[in-house]
C-alpha cells in the first residue's frame, strides 16, 4: 500500500513537472515578444541597376551596410542552405527553435574540456539575435530571453521563413549584409551562380566575420569550410565526387564595393528616392563608350584635348543608354565634373535646325545663298560673321551651305526667315534648357554656336530631327512615359536635312572625301567647333540612335587647332560603328509628298527638257509644292557659265572662286537700281570693347554689289582684299560711293563712344 503511495506521489510529481515543462516549453515563449525588427520588412540598399538587371552602383544603407537584395525562399540555392545548417545548425528541421540535444552535448563537452569549446546556438537563436541588436555583455539572462524567443519564433513561423529571413539579415563582413550582397561582394556573381566550394565559404564566414574576413584570411577560413562540405557529405547533401571537386577547388575572389558603373549618370539620378531603380543604361554599351574615350583622347594628348563626354539616346523611348560626362570620373584633373550636363559652346552644332525652319518657311535644299561678306548692325555695335576656313564661298545651296558647315550662309538663313527669336524658341521648345536670354543677348549669332548648351539637350534635340519631327522627353529611367510625343517639325523637311547631313558629297569643300564623318552606312551627322577651339561637338543619328560627343578641356584651354572633325568626330564614328554592330542600323523611307528632280547647283533653278545644256547639275529633293523655277536661257552665257548678280564680281575674280569658269557677272544687271546697303542712313554704333576689335570695324557695301569708290572727309577707306572698310571713332561721319560714271550715293552714322 505504502509502495503505491510512493507512486503516486512520484507519478504526480512526474506530471507536474512534466506540466511545469510543457509550460515553459510551449506556454512562456509567448509571454516574450519577438524583436521588432523581425516584423519590420527588411530593406534593401538604394540599387542603380543597367535596363537588363546588371548592378551599376549599390549604396550604403542607413545602418552603414549594403543589402543587395531581400530574397524569397524559393530564390535561395538549396546548396547554400545546406552549407549554412552544416555550418551552423544540422538539425534545424528536427527542433523546435532551441536543440535541447545539442545543449547537451555542449554542457558535456565544456564540462569535460573545463572551457567553452563548443555552442548550441540554433538558427532560431542566432536570427533572434541579429534582429534584437543588443549590445553589452551576453549574460544568462539575455541569453534564456534569446531562447525563449527562438522557441516562440519556431511555433510562428515556418522553417522556411526563419532560414530565408537569417540568410537575409545575417552579416558576412566587409558592410556585407544577407547571402545575396556576400555572393555580390566576394565573388560578384549572382547566388545561382555559386559552387558548392563558395557556397561553404560563405557558410563559414558569419561565425566570425573578421576572423574569416577571406580579403584578408584566406588562409584561415580554408579550414573551415574544408570541415563544412566534409559534414554536407556527411549529412547526404554531397556525394563523394562532389566533395572531391569542391575540395580541389581554387577559390577566385572579386571585391565588389557596390558598383561604380556610369557614374556620372547615377550621379544625375542619386536624388531618386526609390530603393531600386532601373535606368535605361546598357550596361556593356556604357563600358565600351568609357573605353572609346579613353583610347581616343590618348591620341590627341599632344594636342591638348583632355576631356571628352558622349551620349547615346535611343530615337523610339527617349531612352539614354549610355552617358559619359569625362574621360575618368576619378581623374584629378575634372573627372568628376559631367561634360554631358555643364553647357559649352555648341558652335556649328545648331545650323541644321536654322535650316529646318527655313525648309519648313518655302525655302528648299536648292535654294541659293550667297556665301559673301555682310555685316549686320546690333544694339552693340556691328556683327560681321567669317567661315571657319576665313574664305568665301559664292553662290551656293542650302545643302552645300550646310554640309559645308559655311558660317556666313547660316547667318544669312537665319536673318532671313525671321532673325534669332524664331529659332531660339524653337530651341527652348526642344528642351535646351540653358537659353534663358532673351534674343537680343545672342543676336544672330545663336544659329555658328554662341549660346552654350547641355550635351544631352542637344543629343535630344538632334533625336526629334532623328524621328522626322517628333520630340519625346529624354530619360535615364526605364519607366512608362508620361509626356506624349508631340510633333515639333514637318517630317518631309526633317527627311530632307537628314538626306543633306548624310550627304559626304554635300561636305566635300570643307571636309573633304574621307573624313571621320564617312561611315560605311548612311547616318546624318553636324559637327561644331567654339570660338579658339575651346569645344568641339559631333552630333549624329540614324532612325534608331542618336551619338553626340563632346571634346575639349574643362579649365576652358582652348585646344591646339583641333576642331569637331578631328577631335569629338573620331569618338563619335567609334561609337556609332559600336552601335552598328551590336544593334544594327537602318535609314529612313523617303516620306509621302516628296519628289526628286534635277537642278543647276550654281543657280539653284530647276533643269527641265526645254533647260539650255547646262555643264554641272544634280539631283535634289523637294516637297512637291515647293519646286524651284525653271532655268531658261537667261540664266546662261553663249559658253553655257551661269550668270550671277553684280554683288558675286568681287568674289569671281577672287582666290575663293571654286566654280572657276562655270561662272560669269550678268553685265545687264549693271544697269539696274542700286544703293548703299551698309551703313543705311542714320545708323547708332555704340563701340563695346567685348565685340572683337572693340566693335570698330565697320563694312561698306551697295546692294546689288557696284564696283565704286568710297569717300570719307572724317574717317579713312580701308581696304581687306576687295572689301571696304573704317575704323570707327566717336562722332559722326559722312560716307559717299562713287560710281565710274560719276553717279554717287551718301549716308551717315553717328557713333557713340565706348
Amino acid at each position: 500500500m505504502a509502495i503505491r503511495r510512493g507512486h503516486k506521489r512520484l507519478l504526480k510529481l512526474l506530471l507536474i513537472t512534466l506540466a511545469a515543462g510543457a509550460g515553459v516549453w510551449f506556454g512562456l515563449p509567448w509571454l516574450l515578444p519577438l524583436p521588432q525588427a523581425l516584423n519590420t520588412p527588411q530593406t534593401p540598399s538604394p540599387r542603380y541597376l543597367s535596363k537588363d538587371g546588371i548592378p551599376l552602383r549599390m549604396l550604403l544603407t542607413q545602418k552603414g551596410d549594403r543589402v543587395a537584395q531581400v530574397l524569397r525562399f524559393e530564390e535561395i540555392p538549396t546548396r547554400l542552405i545546406q552549407a549554412t545548417l552544416a555550418a551552423e545548425d544540422k538539425r534545424f528541421f528536427d527542433h523546435g527553435g532551441v536543440d535541447l540535444l545539442a545543449i547537451g552535448r555542449a554542457a558535456r563537452d565544456n564540462l569535460s574540456s573545463r572551457r567553452i569549446v563548443s555552442g548550441a546556438s540554433t538558427v532560431h537563436q542566432q536570427l533572434v539575435k541579429v534582429a534584437a541588436a543588443r549590445t553589452g555583455k551576453r549574460t544568462l539572462k539575455v541569453k534564456m530571453i534569446e531562447a525563449l524567443q527562438a522557441r516562440r519564433l519556431a511555433m510562428q513561423w515556418s522553417k522556411e521563413q526563419v532560414i530565408t529571413e537569417y540568410l537575409n539579415r545575417i552579416s558576412y563582413g566587409n558592410l556585407l549584409t544577407g547571402c545575396a550582397s556576400a555572393a555580390q561582394g566576394y565573388f560578384y556573381k549572382p547566388l545561382a551562380d555559386l559552387t558548392p566550394a563558395e557556397c561553404a565559404l560563405l557558410a563559414a564566414i558569419p561565425q566570425s566575420p573578421t576572423r574569416y574576413n577571406p580579403f584578408r584570411q584566406l588562409t584561415a577560413i580554408r579550414p573551415r569550410q574544408l570541415r563544412i562540405l566534409g559534414k554536407m557529405r556527411e549529412l547526404g547533401w554531397l556525394s563523394e565526387e562532389q566533395l572531391r571537386v569542391a575540395q580541389k577547388e581554387p577559390l577566385k575572389l572579386s571585391r565588389f564595393h557596390g558598383g561604380f558603373e556610369a557614374p556620372h549618370a547615377v550621379e544625375m539620378l542619386r536624388p531618386e528616392p526609390r530603393e531600386t531603380t532601373v535606368t535605361t543604361l546598357d550596361a556593356g554599351l556604357q563600358r565600351q563608350i568609357e573605353t572609346i574615350i579613353t583610347q581616343r583622347l590618348a591620341a590627341l594628348k599632344e594636342r591638348h584635348v583632355t576631356q571628352a563626354a558622349a551620349v547615346v539616346i535611343e530615337n523610339a523611348t527617349g531612352h539614354v543608354l549610355a552617358l559619359a560626362g569625362s574621360r575618368d570620373f576619378f581623374a584629378t584633373d575634372g573627372g568628376q565634373i559631367n561634360g554631358a550636363w555643364v553647357p559649352h559652346s555648341p558652335g556649328s552644332a545648331i545650323k541644321p535646325f536654322t535650316y529646318l525652319l527655313a525648309l519648313e518657311r518655302g525655302a528648299t535644299a536648292a535654294s541659293i545663298v550667297a556665301d559673301l561678306p555682310i555685316e549686320y548692325t546690333t544694339p552693340t555695335g556691328t556683327y560681321r560673321p567669317e567661315n571657319y576656313a576665313h574664305k568665301l564661298y559664292g553662290p551656293v545651296t542650302y545643302r552645300q551651305a550646310l554640309g559645308n558647315s559655311l558660317n556666313i550662309s547660316a547667318v544669312k538663313v537665319l536673318s532671313s526667315i525671321g532673325g534669332t527669336d524664331t529659332l531660339l524658341k524653337q530651341l527652348q521648345d526642344l528642351g535646351l534648357t540653358t537659353l534663358t536670354e532673351p534674343a537680343e543677348h545672342y543676336g544672330l549669332g545663336l544659329t555658328i554656336g554662341n549660346a552654350p548648351v547641355r550635351l544631352v539637350e542637344l543629343a535630344n534635340a538632334y533625336a526629334c530631327l532623328a524621328r522626322l519631327g517628333i520630340d519625346r522627353p529624354w530619360s535615364l529611367i526605364a519607366q512608362p512615359e508620361n509626356t506624349p510625343p508631340k510633333r515639333r517639325f514637318d517630317e518631309a523637311s526633317c527627311y530632307i536635312i537628314a538626306s543633306i547631313l548624310s550627304d559626304n558629297q554635300a561636305r566635300q569643300l570643307t571636309f573633304g572625301q574621307y573624313s571621320p564623318l564617312r561611315l560605311p552606312f548612311p547616318v546624318a551627322v553636324k559637327t561644331g567647333t567654339s570660338t579658339a577651339y575651346r569645344d568641339n561637338w559631333c552630333v549624329g543619328y540614324t532612325p534608331e540612335f542618336t551619338v553626340a560627343v563632346w571634346a575639349g578641356n574643362f579649365d576652358n584651354t582652348p585646344m591646339q587647332e583641333v576642331s569637331g572633325v578631328t577631335g569629338a568626330a573620331p569618338i563619335w564614328r567609334d561609337v556609332f560603328i559600336e552601335l552598328q554592330s551590336r544593334f544594327g542600323v537602318t535609314w529612313y523611307m523617303e516620306p509621302p509628298g516628296l519628289i526628286h528632280a534635277r537642278i543647276d547647283p550654281r543657280t539653284g533653278k530647276r533643269l527641265t527638257p526645254q533647260s539650255p545644256p547646262a555643264r554641272i547639275s544634280r539631283e535634289e529633293i523637294f516637297v512637291i509644292k515647293h519646286l524651284p523655277p525653271a532655268a531658261s536661257a537667261e540664266d546662261y552665257d553663249t559658253r553655257g557659265r551661269a550668270l550671277l548678280r553684280p554683288e558675286y564680281a568681287t568674289w569671281v575674280r577672287s582666290a575663293d572662286n571654286w566654280m572657276g569658269d562655270l561662272v560669269a557677272i550678268d553685265d545687264s544687271a549693271q544697269e539696274r537700281p542700286w544703293r548703299i546697303s551698309n551703313p543705311i542712313p542714320g545708323t547708332v554704333v555704340r563701340l563695346d570693347p567685348d565685340l572683337p576689335q572693340g566693335g570698330r570695324r565697320l563694312l561698306l557695301e551697295t546692294t546689288p554689289h557696284r564696283e565704286v569708290a568710297w569717300e570719307c572727309a572724317t574717317l579713312p577707306i580701308q581696304m581687306d582684299g576687295t572689301t571696304a572698310y573704317v575704323e570707327l571713332i566717336p562722332g559722326r561721319h559722312e560716307l559717299r560711293a562713287m560710281l565710274p560714271t560719276g553717279q554717287g550715293q551718301s549716308t551717315y552714322i553717328i557713333v557713340h563712344p565706348e
